[in-house]
């Protein structure tokens, strides 16, 4: 969303929000502009790359982003994020209880989408094959902005692990949703459980709040599905779930 970005941007009030915050922000963003195009420029496309071959240029990345302040959004605003094909829009479909987010076989959400769904609002945010596309002041903004960040995967938190690398490293905390869970094979439900709580552990995950293991297709087979509408609806407060003696 810096520059270019607030073209990935449907809603009228968010656009608005972030036009005027860049004109509030334009020395910050032109530092933002500035270390992106230098990132580019040594085709580097990930945070977890950038670590580890401009560690420099890493850590003038997070004070950027320690410096950039939340934007302003009302209410309740929860982010879904995730690789193509996690299940992002059909989630939201569900928890609306229609359908208006486009669904299919590959990327379908081109851009940010805000819906409402009474006591919350929910962004669906377009997957990325890399997450230079996050390094921006507005981007930063935005993730700063909301209640909660909702990173959905599938099998493995490797299908996420820059994304997360990025996250911890501003200091936001998460939620992981391992959608699709009625996939897995029922005898092998607590094994897989059990991978996921290990590799937040192998990867030293830092800002894991809650683990959920749902499937957005059949929500009524899952309790952790009624946990995470009560997350959503209630905004409680951030307590870690993850038991790494299941």
């Amino acid at each position: 969303m810096g520059g270019t970005e607030t073209r990935y941007v449907t809603d009228p009030a968010l656009l608005n929000e972030l036009q005027a915050y860049r004109k509030q922000n334009e020395d910050l963003m032109n530092k933002y502009a500035e270390l992106v195009q230098k990132i580019q420029d040594q085709d580097i496309d990930s945070f977890e790359d950038l670590e580890k071959y401009d560690a420099k240029a890493a850590e003038s990345l997070i004070k950027l982003a320690q410096g950039t302040v939340p934007i302003k959004m009302e209410g309740r605003n929860f982010g879904f994020f995730g690789a193509t094909s996690t299940g992002k829009s059909t989630m939201i479909n569900k928890l609306l209880n229609k359908n208006v987010a486009a669904t299919g076989a590959g990327e379908t959400t081109k851009e940010i989408t805000k819906y409402d769904c009474a006591d919350y609002f929910l962004y669906d945010v377009p997957g990325k094959n890399d997450d230079i596309s996050y390094f921006s002041m507005q981007y930063i903004s935005f993730w700063k902005g909301l209640t909660g960040r909702l990173v959905l995967i599938r099998s493995t938190l490797k299908e996420m692990t820059k994304v997360f690398r990025l996250l911890d490293a501003i200091g936001l905390h998460y939620d992981i949703v391992v959608n699709r869970f009625d996939e897995v094979a029922m005898e092998e439900r607590d094994a897989f459980k059990q991978q996921i709580n290990n590799e937040v552990t192998e990867c030293k995950l830092k800002g894991v709040d809650h683990i959920w293991f749902l499937s957005a297709r059949n929500p009524p087979q899952f309790p952790d599905w009624i946990e995470m509408v009560d997350y959503l609806t209630k905004a409680s407060s951030l307590t870690l779930t993850i038991d790494l003696k299941q």
